[in-house]
């Protein structure tokens, strides 16, 4: 047997025991709700999350669901959701050029500009087409969801890896407003705020919100004496409430925001490691981390659109809901590619996208002993990618420049009946069909064929392909009474195929996860202790990976294929713990075994390593994520409330490619983060004064190799920060 699959068995074991031991603990405690003491109404305070956008108990969720408040997004300087990787355990969240790859549970990320994401996001329940899209900061928000592992029948557009929900503040029949303004370290100024107001008595409600955002960089181009990683950003959201009665609710958004600044951009060449033609031409890499020497202006100038309609009618029995959205997102990009002062090579990536989208379900009412819920989705996108790589030494540029259309289409039903007092189970079924059209025009210039022939060829290629997949989804509950709740779900994920926008190959194929998960959620008596724990098991086939096939030729590029199939498995869990009323405790970790059961590839950068990957980790897939924290309040009498919160994040060693090249792993690394806050005795004013990364730990959150155009990049996360922000709620 071979080592690695002896260690998976052994690791598996270990989480079946601890899910056991956890499981145990719950039973133990269960006791006569008349024994609790008179302290549990200082316990843990009920929360509640839009799963499948409907509202549930956390605790009453067939699912892992990490959930984030408005007020834990404030405490813990949450600014993003690229931020959420540090709050999340389980979640890995790369950035660059402009766009985002989230993942979770190894799991994620897209291959192509006009593909889909592994991890969906979602908007006040509409899904977002673009992966820069999934880059976005947050303001004016209700609470953030993070739902792992694939969701087949009814969330919206079909997942493989999970999803980050944000809801946004509605509208309500009072007025409100707030007004805040904070400064922290590289000059940091933001201001933001929002007021709400009613416009009649018959249900009619607006609500109008923004934030301005400017920094200083944090790096620095020295050959240039520019600022990088600046933030130059603002964004406002409009909403229109009618709610005249329970029965129904319209909600009419819009919302915008601008970026024109170089944050993230400021990736550092790693002279060690790989080839860089920059350096080798005489290109100078500073040793400090945050500064670098492009010879470009380095530039992202990205806007988004969102404009949505939701209707809901409830009419007791059954409830209506439509959610129809139309979507932008155009970005431009001036990028340094080599990293260096000598002009080696550059790209100036662009990408426009408009989207449209309509979902409509109709649901009976949830928690009878027959339920149900059933419906449709649509979308449709057209999109256009740009690159013009260049390389000014040798005249030699690249120009694909292509045009897609992406088309879905499915219909969902599921019915969930409690068969026994405390035993409910459930069914789903989607239908599945995409449809994507691609017209790509790919130019290159090479006139002393440095790459390959000498001259400039032209390839113009069309092309257009369909898929359809029946997405299944088993779930049974049981509960012995309101503090205890288990679970077991088995579901098919599902990633739609696409095309490959900057080359010319043929379409590549959908991926599919099979997901087993087993979990427990118990509420201790007294409401101090809450623990949920889940055991996963992933079997995921078809994946879509850039990769070189073997024997491919020299010059061959890296196209996009199902070149690969994983297991992956491991055990999560949360526990929060109240000792006193204003002491509250928190642990979460995740814990992986993924690793690829057959992946035959050659690597790009190491053309002479064995080509055979299986048994190798997937990248992405630290072993270990740890999240502890701690939150302690005081109450002053006439004076108000002040609380102290202190988190501490730990994640193993992970690989940013698919072939375990040490030049692009980050090893363990901590960060320590810690907020003070103020709310006067009224709730008026309120004041926080926050530091991340305390010990300002250096470490990359992505690292690029592609030799000899860029070589080796290390995108740095953030410094040391901290900041003070002082607002007014009326």
């Amino acid at each position: 047997m071979k080592p690695v699959i002896k260690e998976s068995i052994l690791i598996l074991r270990q989480q079946i025991n601890l899910l056991l031991v956890l499981s145990l603990m719950a039973m133990t405690v269960q006791a006569d709700s008349d024994t609790l003491d008179a302290d549990q109404v200082n316990g843990l305070p009920t929360i509640i999350i839009t799963l499948d956008w409907r509202e549930i108990d956390l605790q009453h969720a067939p699912s892992t669901v990490n959930m984030l408040s408005s007020q834990k997004l404030d405490t813990g300087n949450i600014k993003s959701t690229q931020d959420l990787q540090y709050h999340i355990p389980g979640l890995v969240f790369t950035s660059s050029s402009g766009v985002g790859k989230p993942y979770l549970r190894g799991v994620g990320g897209t291959v192509s500009a006009a593909g889909d994401s592994g991890v969906a996001t979602f908007v006040d329940g509409v899904y977002q087409t673009r992966a820069a899209q999934s880059l976005r900061d947050f303001f004016d928000i209700k609470r953030v969801e993070v739902i792992k592992g694939p969701h087949s029948v009814h969330l919206g557009r079909n997942v493989v890896g999970g999803a980050i929900s944000i809801t946004t503040e509605d509208p309500e029949p009072y007025q409100e407003a707030y007004a805040d303004v904070l400064y922290g370290k590289s000059n940091q100024r933001q201001f933001r705020g929002a007021f709400n107001i009613p416009l009649s008595d018959n249900g009619l409600s607006f609500r109008l919100a923004g934030t301005m955002i400017k920094r200083d960089g944090y790096s620095q181009n020295i050959f240039l004496d520019e600022d990088l990683d600046d933030q130059d950003y603002y964004a406002w959201r409009g909403k229109l409430r009618y709610h005249p009665s329970k029965k129904l609710d319209i909600i009419f958004s819009a919302e915008q925001s601008r970026q024109d600044d170089a944050r993230g951009l400021a990736k550092q060449p790693n002279p060690d490691v790989g080839i860089n033609g920059g350096i080798l031409l005489g290109g100078i890499v500073p040793d400090d981390p945050r500064k670098v020497t492009y010879n470009k202006e380095q530039n992202q100038n990205i806007h988004n659109d969102l404009y949505s309609a939701k209707v809901i009618w409830n009419t007791g029995n059954t409830k209506v809901q439509s959610i129809t959205a139309y979507q932008t997102t155009d970005l431009d990009l001036k990028y340094e590619l080599d990293g260096t002062n000598v002009d080696f090579s550059s790209d100036s990536p662009a990408s426009n996208s408009k989207a449209f989208s309509q979902e409509l379900r109709i649901e009976s009412q949830y928690n009878q002993v027959l339920s149900w819920v059933t419906g449709v989705f649509f979308l449709h996108e057209d999109a256009s990618q740009e690159l013009n790589v260049r390389l000014p030494l040798f005249g030699v540029e690249n120009n694909p420049d292509s045009s897609t259309e992406n088309s879905a289409f499915a219909v969902f039903g599921e019915i969930a009946y409690q068969f026994m007092p405390k035993w409910q189970a459930r069914i789903g079924l989607r239908y599945n069909y995409d449809e994507s059209k691609i017209d790509l025009q790919q130019t290159i210039i090479d006139p002393f064929g440095v790459f390959g022939s000498a001259g400039t060829s032209t390839i113009r290629y069309k092309a257009q392909d369909d898929w359809q997949a029946v997405t299944p989804e088993f779930g049974l509950t049981y509960s012995t009474n309101s503090r205890i709740f288990y679970y077991a779900n088995a579901s098919r994920g599902f990633k739609s195929g696409g095309f490959n926008a900057y080359a010319v190959q043929p379409a590549f194929d959908p991926e599919y996860l099979w997901s087993y998960e087993l979990g427990v959620k118990t509420t201790l008596p007294g409401d101090k202790v809450r623990i949920n724990a889940a055991l996963f098991y992933y079997d995921y086939t078809d994946m879509q990976i850039l990769t070189l096939p073997p024997d491919s030729p020299a010059n061959t590029l890296p196209i996009v294929t199902n070149a690969a199939s994983a297991t992956i498995q491991g055990l999560d869990f949360q526990v929060w713990y109240r000792p006193l009323w204003n002491l509250e405790l928190t642990a979460g970790a995740t814990l992986l075994d993924a690793h690829f059961d057959k992946f035959n590839s050659v690597d790009p950068n190491n053309p002479t390593s064995s080509p055979d990957r299986s048994g190798d980790t997937l990248p992405q897939a630290p072993e270990v994520s740890l999240l502890l924290g701690s939150e302690y309040q005081w109450t002053f009498p006439e004076h108000g409330d002040l609380s102290m919160s202190i988190d501490y994040r730990y994640q193993s060693a992970i690989y940013f490619n698919s072939y375990q090249d040490r030049a692009v792993r980050q090893g363990a690394y901590s960060l320590i983060n810690a907020n003070l806050s103020y709310s006067s005795h009224k709730g008026n004013w309120y004041a926080e004064l926050y530091g991340n990364n305390l010990t300002d730990e250096l470490y990359a959150q992505n690292i690029i190799r592609i030799d000899p155009v860029i070589g080796t990049a290390r995108f740095w996360g953030e410094p040391r920060t901290y900041g003070f922000r002082l607002g007014y709620r009326m």
